[in-house]
């Protein structure tokens, strides 16, 4: 007997934040990133665009207040879409479902991290640099026009490692605990950082409110991803990858990102460095494009975890 697809969750009784969650990995993972013109984060950065240049025209010593209205209005947004989704949701389950599902996916990327840091493999074992220094510029914000291989290869493994916890393990945490509303504010704060968050005189008082504020969002998931980098690199080493990240997470800037990458440079045993920046897991030689693959691996099972634990949690 033939069964709709909207009926499948119902043989399993799945609850609908489950189904939700589900659905959205798999719209992932079937179609990865959403074109431009329907990503509701391309949305979220007009906003903040139209918003910071407004900022931008007030006198700077009003910088610093505009940040923080700028702030508030876009994690306001963001809630109250959350609020109407779930309104929705209870009124009309399939479309709900559906239209939370989509908008969930829209705040994590699994596919999409794993294909752009394995494109760059590809370029390496290809032995080609310029196409690999190109596509870098999709993963990492930094100038890779001088980088050689190995910091190539170094950068995209970081690169993988710090987007664990802001483009996967964070959004679900945070759906996990409050919801839809809870992934979307939260997508909300991760965008305000990478648009307005950065140290320079442009953005450095109008940003201050979203980069401290993406700092605590992200303050426990950093540290609860390296629970689950370790228990991911069984095939790799997870006594080196535990000592090095409690002796290196605090090289890197942020107070977040590296937890994440200290783990994955102990577990893979390599060195992964920022030139001028940082140096993690410094006794170890420098890495080969297929450290690349191997980091990828760990995440895609780090991630398979925290999917296990968040079902296991729901059942509680």
């Amino acid at each position: 007997m033939d069964i709709p697809v909207f009926q499948l969750f119902q043989l399993f009784q799945l609850p609908q934040a489950q189904q939700v969650l589900f659905l959205a990995i798999a719209i992932d993972l079937i179609f990865g990133e959403m074109p431009a013109a329907v990503h509701p984060v391309v949305r979220i950065g007009v906003l903040i665009r139209q918003i910071s240049a407004i900022c931008e025209r007030m006198p700077k010593i009003r910088h610093q207040i505009c940040g923080f209205a700028l702030t508030l209005i876009c994690i306001s947004c963001a809630a109250v879409f959350g609020v109407l989704l779930t309104i929705l949701a209870a009124h009309n389950h399939l479309i709900g479902l559906f239209a939370m599902a989509y908008f969930l996916k829209s705040t994590f990327s699994i596919r999409s991290l794993i294909s752009s840091s394995n494109l760059i493999y590809r370029d390496l074992s290809t032995n080609n640099l310029a196409d690999a220094r190109k596509d870098l510029t999709s993963l990492v914000s930094r100038d890779a026009r001088e980088l050689d291989e190995p910091k190539i290869a170094s950068a995209a493994i970081e690169s993988t490692a710090e987007n664990f916890v802001d483009s996967i393990l964070s959004p679900i945490l945070y759906y996990a605990i409050f919801g839809i509303s809870g992934a979307i504010v939260y997508k909300a704060i991760n965008t305000l950082d990478s648009m307005v968050g950065y140290r320079n005189e442009r953005f450095c008082a109008i940003g201050f409110a979203s980069a401290k504020l993406d700092d605590i969002v992200n303050w426990i998931p950093a540290r609860l991803s390296v629970i689950f980098i370790l228990l991911s690199s069984i095939r790799f080493s997870p006594r080196s990858a535990l000592r090095v990240c409690l002796r290196d997470h605090a090289l890197p800037a942020s107070p977040n990102s590296g937890y994440p990458m200290a783990a994955v440079a102990g577990a893979l045993g390599c060195r992964l460095e920022k030139p001028g920046s940082y140096v993690l897991g410094q006794e170890y030689p420098d890495p080969a494009p297929r450290e690349i693959v191997q980091a990828n691996r760990i995440i895609l099972l780090a991630t398979f975890l925290l999917l296990v634990a968040v079902a296991v949690v729901w059942y509680l």
